[in-house]
């Protein structure tokens, strides 16, 4: 099964399999296991974080935002992560990157909402 419930099957297949995981502090005192580190697991087929349902947050789009960053993700982004080897990207490693994405371009995020609403900033 694949979409929405994708987290959910990865989380129960990783409660199923338990690891043993050493912890080690970051340059940016950080505490991280080994697995988030990268140190134990080929980054290519390992999921960036490991599943919590207490990050679990709605997101509200109109259907054709939704839409087009479902052809944008399943045309574009796929292919580039193929080109590196990446594949069974969990649906939590995608929103997270789109949460990133908006928080290091604040600027460019409000000109959409303004945009969303029909306010033109160039205008004002």
């Amino acid at each position: 099964m694949t979409g929405a419930f994708d987290d959910l099957e990865d989380a129960v297949a990783e409660q199923e399999e338990p690891e043993e995981e050493t912890s080690k502090t970051t340059t940016d005192g950080e505490a991280r296991t080994e697995s988030e580190q990268g140190t134990t697991q080929d980054p290519r087929s390992t999921p960036a974080f490991e599943f919590s349902s207490d990050l679990r947050r709605s997101i509200y789009t109109r259907e054709q935002s939704w839409q087009s960053f479902e052809d944008g993700r399943d045309l574009e982004m796929t292919r580039v992560l193929r080109d590196h080897d990446v594949r069974d990207v969990t649906s939590r490693e995608v929103h997270d990157a789109m949460v990133r994405l908006a928080a290091e371009n604040p600027d460019e995020l409000a000109r959409l909402v303004l945009d969303s609403r029909g306010i033109d900033i160039d205008e004002e």
